[in-house]
């Protein structure tokens, strides 16, 4: 189910499984990009070495594209993405088009235990502030462990034990970019 979290409708939650993770998301979109996305007819960009290889390139002007990512860049799957020509030298050069969708606020996994929490929140160590719903409290050491991760804990009686870390992104990677259209992915799904 997905949950309106601001009355603007840029803020969401919903519940989903993620690489074999069942998560609930917080997450913003950008209504722009997703505009573009829809009458272009672009879902998720899921293929990570995509991702990898748009990262790569400028999104303000042409650049050259390194000899590894020219394979996937000249697939017809990654002309919304990026805008590619050929040097007559015998290189590419391309321009991204496809920018992040969605951009995560918070990651909750539910849990029995603070211990088995943190162990699916581990996973998920730079996508987002990660926050554990258990169903009862942890002993000082395991809450310790816990903050020392800057990982939230959330009783299921509602009380805040834990408040996580806050979340400063130090890049843009790949894997965040393919975490972000995967929420993205299930997003469109829930909008019908």
């Amino acid at each position: 189910m997905l949950e309106v979290l601001q009355e603007s409708g840029a803020v969401y939650r919903h519940q989903g499984v993620f690489d074999r993770s069942e998560l609930t998301v917080t997450y913003s979109v950008n209504w722009a990009e997703h505009e573009v996305r829809v009458r272009s007819g672009q879902r998720e960009i899921r293929d990570e070495f995509l991702l990898a290889a748009l990262l790569s390139i400028p999104e303000d002007r042409l650049g050259p594209v390194d000899r590894r990512f020219e394979r996937v860049l000249r697939k017809a799957e990654s002309a919304p993405s990026a805008s590619v020509i050929a040097d007559p030298d015998g290189g590419i050069w391309a321009q991204r088009r496809a920018r992040p969708v969605v951009d995560v606020v918070n990651i909750e996994i539910a849990s029995s235990t603070l211990t088995r929490g943190c162990s699916v929140a581990h996973q998920w160590a730079g996508y987002g502030p990660r926050t554990v719903h258990a169903s009862h409290s942890a002993s000082t050491f395991e809450l310790t462990e816990a903050s020392h991760y800057g990982i939230g804990l959330v009783l299921s009686s509602g009380e805040h034990l834990l408040t996580p870390a806050t979340y400063v992104a130090q890049r843009w990677s790949s894997a965040r970019w393919r975490f972000s259209e995967m929420v993205y992915g299930q997003f469109r799904e829930l909008l019908g």
